[in-house]
């Protein structure tokens, strides 16, 4: 077996020098990592392959007559990037004249062009999303609660865009102050009233659950931190309600300051290459360093993420060497087509990026991603008609072909600009998901597992921007009847809330012993006194037993190393080569459960 690939925070960059990267936000685009971030002279752009080497490409905007450059945050539409940030003119000092702003540009790496300026106050830390097809802005503002008597600060507010350059103007407080650990200076104005701060929102959704995460207090500061808030997903974003975990007034932080790693905060939360874990990254300085307030010393960090109900867990900050973020089983790059080619193995389940753009044509565009290709008889093919706006599915069984229309494309789309398409297979079905707006579900039945992916373009040439594919399922509810293609199961039955046994216990055994894997199991309670135990050999370990409350295990295997991850602890074992994993469940239901294969 080859050797793990292996990181140390911070990241590194080509040039071998020390690079400051303040409240770094994160965009994937085109199968790359772009990382902006604050800087005095402008907005700092760095670019990456694989979230563990960096190429520093200078800065993104500079503007003349202004500094103080804070908490850019970008998002890409329709071949336009939107970049919003704050700054203040250079004859001001006064940091409370921070405005949020707006900047365009074409590329990534920009240079971007200021386009306005949404409020004549302080304003700051915005953090663009969709949902559910609408654009929705987090920002921090000091006037919502400033002048309150009890509890005065800076807190996080949520408003939906009635385009990217206007806000809808009906914003609602999201993330309120309230802990003293989110005191970023007492009697702040000499009057009795400390001085809270809530600021830095950042978004990850796992399942029905929407993670708020944020910043409080102050990098100087010994307090500052990462807290996290829930919500369960709506399908309106402004009625979701978060709820600080565990509770308004318990300080529970995701990260905080070590022995190693100081001013842990300002993060943003993306995918590893492989496009399935979760990774935060986040801003912190050297510990054994003397902090230096007048000279800039937060650097880049990334460590990942696990959820475990409405909890999430990040071992960080580290600062010693570990596994670097997963890659994908196939990857391709800026390759141009003008006749069908297939590109490589598919399987009975996968997920699967495609970023692509066609040539413009006074006839359009129509082109097809080759989703299961056994043969010119047999084949699944999800095909993009542009004149048409529409996404079709066209199956070819036996030489037989049915064509049907699963989506129409999202409103505005220009065909020459790269867009996203997200195909995942888990057994018989299959999704697609365009530019993170639409999703479509479909039943296709009789494709093997000995199948391969491909492009097929129609009079149209097309450019691969990237692609990139990865053996990983996920299944629950009623999905879990395909959980018996990963292991043996004792009689259970598969129920819209997930797997449960019909005898008592649940006994699991691997069907085979993959070299290296992620699997991940979510569990509801149905009795009080439950367990887990795992068997190795002839020995019985107990993972977990008398669980209170729907809960997560993680079981990651290496080769010979295997680690189990449950109430935020990890376990190490070892394991013998081809071994098979078995469980019995005593008391509990599968709620959920994914798979991913680790690439060498």
């Amino acid at each position: 077996m080859e050797e793990k690939r292996m990181y140390c925070n911070p990241v590194t960059f080509t040039d071998q020098k020390r690079h400051t990267n303040p409240d770094p936000y994160v965009l994937r685009w085109c199968g790359r990592y772009y990382c902006y971030a604050t800087d005095e002279f402008g907005v700092k752009v760095s670019v990456s392959e694989d979230l563990v080497h960096w190429e520093d490409k200078g800065y993104a905007i500079r503007e003349e007559k202004f500094h103080h450059y804070w908490a850019p945050a970008v998002i890409y539409l329709q071949g336009r990037f939107y970049m919003y940030y704050s700054n203040t003119e250079v004859t001001e000092e006064d940091c409370h004249e921070e405005h949020l702003k707006l900047a365009v540009s074409d590329q990534p790496e920009g240079e971007f062009i200021y386009r306005k300026t949404f409020f004549d106050k302080f304003s700051i830390d915005a953090h663009p999303i969709l949902w559910k097809g609408r654009l929705f802005m987090f920002y921090s503002v000091n006037d919502w609660i400033g002048t309150d008597e009890k509890v005065a600060g800076t807190c996080i507010l949520l408003d939906e865009m009635k385009s990217p350059e206007e806000f809808a103007g009906s914003p609602k407080a999201v993330v309120l102050p309230g802990l003293r650990q989110e005191i970023y200076a007492e009697n702040r104005f000499g009057d009795g009233r400390d001085w809270y701060t809530i600021e830095g929102a950042a978004t990850v959704v796992r399942g029905d659950r929407f993670f708020l995460l944020y910043s409080a207090n102050a990098y100087v500061n010994v307090d500052y931190y990462v807290g996290t808030a829930v919500a369960q997903c709506r399908g309106n974003l402004c009625d979701m309600v978060w709820e600080k975990y565990p509770k308004a007034y318990s300080w529970h932080p995701l990260l905080h300051k070590n022995a190693f790693v100081e001013g842990t905060g300002h993060n943003t939360v993306t995918k590893a290459p492989n496009m399935v874990d979760d990774w935060i990254v986040y801003h912190g300085r050297d510990a054994k360093e003397a902090l230096l307030p007048e000279i800039e010393q937060r650097q880049m960090y990334i460590d990942p993420l696990y959820f475990d109900g409405d909890e999430l867990w990040c071992f960080g900050p580290t600062a010693k060497e570990q596994e670097a973020p997963a890659l994908p089983k196939l990857q391709i790059r800026d390759r141009v087509f003008q006749e069908k080619e297939i590109l490589g193995k598919g399987g009975l389940f996968y997920q699967m990026e495609l970023w692509i753009t066609a040539k413009r044509s006074h006839v359009g565009a129509r082109f097809g991603i080759l989703a299961a290709y056994q043969d010119e008889q047999n084949y699944l093919e999800i095909q993009i008609r542009t004149g048409r706006s529409e996404v079709l599915s066209v199956s070819v069984r036996d030489g037989i072909r049915s064509l049907s229309v699963i989506d129409r494309l999202p409103a505005g789309f220009d065909y020459t600009v790269p867009h996203l398409f997200r195909i995942t297979r888990s057994f018989e079905e299959f999704t697609v998901v365009v530019d993170e707006e639409r999703e479509s579900r479909f039943v296709q039945s009789g494709y093997e597992e000995d199948v391969e992916i491909g492009i097929v373009p129609y009079f149209t040439e097309v450019t691969l921007c990237s692609l990139a594919l990865t053996q990983t399922v996920t299944l629950c509810g009623r999905q879990l009847r395909e959980f018996g293609n990963l292991y043996k199961v004792s009689p259970s039955e598969a129920a819209e809330d997930g797997l449960v046994s019909l005898q008592g216990k649940m006994c699991l055994e691997q069907r085979e012993g993959e070299e290296s894997y992620t699997e991940m199991f979510r569990f509801l309670i149905m009795e009080e006194e439950n367990r887990i135990e795992l068997c190795k050999g002839a020995e019985v370990l107990t993972l977990a037993k008398e669980k209170a409350a729907e809960f997560c295990l993680y079981h990651m295997v290496r080769g010979k190393e295997e680690r189990f991850l449950i109430d935020g602890q990890e376990r190490k074992l070892s394991r013998q080569e081809k071994e098979i994993t078995q469980f019995t469940l005593y008391g509990l239901k599968i709620a959920e459960y994914q798979y991913t294969k680790m690439e060498k």
